[in-house]
């Protein structure tokens, strides 16, 4: 049995907030397992997590991937560091809500993503390629985190390479532990 539907029991205390999750790709993740989660709303990180860096449209994999979890009644709020005029073009692209400006690894652009979605705390799982800024708001605000691969690091700013070789030892224990969609 799939280990994600045993896992519902030990979603909904402190344990499960501070436990981050790891999947290699956003795109693995199902509407079963964000039920088994109790997970109603997703924070997303945009940029590396949804689409590459200075991609201004969502791919096709995104795309169908967005309209999957909407389908399955599936909250999403992107949540970006950028600007609105980069975010929301590429937010309404996907029929999503979002936040812009939202400050990671501060948790103040999580608590008005909150508020936009209107769920409660323990329903909530934020998804980030980034251990500083995403995982690290997540935390801080008490939700549930999520840890992908990121989609292109060829590309990435010099800035997030030299946060990934800082938070390394913190990304490799994540990687280590936190899959908790394993067969078994």
């Amino acid at each position: 049995m799939p280990a994600f539907l045993n896992i519902h029991s030990e979603s909904s205390g402190f344990g499960a907030v501070m436990k981050t999750i790891y999947l290699p790709s956003i795109y693995s993740l199902t509407p079963q397992m964000l039920n088994g989660l109790g997970v109603k709303c997703l924070f997303l990180d945009v940029d590396n997590t949804i689409k590459k860096y200075n991609d201004p449209d969502p791919s096709d994999k995104t795309r169908k991937f967005i309209k999957k979890l909407i389908s399955a009644e599936i909250e999403i709020v992107l949540c970006s560091n950028n600007t609105r005029s980069s975010v929301k073009p590429f937010a309404d692209k996907l029929g999503c809500k979002f936040v812009s400006f939202a400050l990671k690894p501060s948790p103040l652009g999580m608590i008005r993503a909150q508020r936009i979605a209107r769920v409660r705390h323990n329903q909530i799982l934020l998804i980030g390629d980034q251990v500083f800024n995403d995982i690290l708001a997540g935390k801080l605000y008490g939700i549930k985190t999520m840890l992908v691969d990121p989609i292109d690091r060829e590309n990435e700013p010099s800035t997030v390479t030299l946060r990934r070789k800082l938070f390394r030892f913190f990304e490799r224990k994540i990687r280590d532990n936190g899959n908790l969609f394993k067969e078994g």
